[in-house]
């Protein structure tokens, strides 16, 4: 009997034996499953601030798109008013010599052209800056305020935009003392 009572108490020692390993076994699992899991946050993390990072790029992408696309639309007419401009001299030219009946026609042109962006460059006084005026020619100054500064405009400049399109001839101020 005693060789079964021997048999019990190792059945039961097996038992507890089997049992601290299976808890390892599972502290172990439990611990690369913990690992796992966060390598996997991390990985959803990173994917995220990828993700997110590209959809900034993309909408800031749309936003350089579209003030590209208005610049280009805004610009893409120049040449057109550029060619225009002679027209609206002439008109001007004939209102200033007393024709009555071209100065509502120049008027409207004018505003027309100014809806588009069309500014023209009023130089007169202004000290002379070779990016906005032409000078054609220099007048004797009386005083020395009006050196290098436009005294006479010969042809009216315009600006599109901030983009000069065509320089104001102008005739320059020169102090000699």
């Amino acid at each position: 009997m005693q060789d079964e009572n021997d048999d019990i108490t190792l059945d039961s020692e097996e038992g507890i034996d089997d049992s601290v390993l299976a808890e390892e076994a599972q502290g172990d699992t439990i611990k690369k499953l913990k690992e796992k899991l966060k390598a996997a946050e991390a990985k959803a993390k990173e994917n995220l601030d990828n993700w997110q990072r590209a959809q900034a790029e993309f909408m800031n992408l749309r936003k350089r798109d579209e003030e590209a696309k208005g610049e280009f639309l805004k610009f893409a007419k120049a040449d057109t008013i550029r060619e225009i401009i002679p027209v609206l001299d002439s008109l001007s030219s004939a209102a200033a010599h007393g024709e009555k009946t071209v100065e509502p026609i120049y008027n409207q042109f004018l505003q027309i052209l100014r809806q588009h962006g069309l500014e023209e460059i009023d130089p007169m006084g202004a000290v002379f800056d070779p990016s906005l005026h032409e000078a054609l020619g220099t007048i004797p100054a009386d005083n020395k305020e009006d050196d290098q500064k436009v005294l006479e405009v010969l042809q009216k400049g315009y600006f599109l935009g901030s983009k000069v399109l065509r320089p104001a001839k102008v005739r320059v101020g020169e102090y000699t003392a």
